[in-house]
């Protein structure tokens, strides 16, 4: 059965509690909906709304973590280059940094995995 395209050109206005639009809002951000009007359309015949439930804390330890991350990348990299034009004695201390990035690269990388298993679960 093919469906058919639905424009939708037709507004309908709303008065509502600032409380009551925080918990919509709420709701909203907590579901699948991209905006607020496809949750309200959703709401409004009673289709089923999946939601969605974060572990904050995490979000931030993941976000730190990649910070961190893509700044020991960065030097890195920014070690690896020096490394062609420099001194016998800059190199082996790029040498020892880049093994220390890649020591806690490799441990950065441990936690992600770890807290990625968890929060998939």
């Amino acid at each position: 059965m093919r469906k058919e395209k639905v424009f939708l050109n037709k507004r309908v206005n709303i008065f509502v509690s600032q409380q009551d639009y925080n918990e919509l809002k709420q709701a909203q951000e907590n579901s699948t909906c991209p905006s607020m009007s496809f949750y309200l359309r959703k709401r409004l015949y009673s289709q089923k709304i999946v939601s969605t439930i974060r572990n904050r804390s995490q979000d931030d330890i993941l976000e730190e973590i990649s910070k961190i991350r893509m700044t020991l990348e960065s030097i890195n990299e920014k070690t690896q280059e020096s490394t062609t034009s420099s001194s016998p004695n800059q190199i082996k201390d790029n040498k020892r940094v880049h093994e220390l990035i890649d020591k806690h690269m490799q441990e950065f990388s441990r936690l992600v995995k770890k807290l990625l298993t968890l929060w998939l679960e």
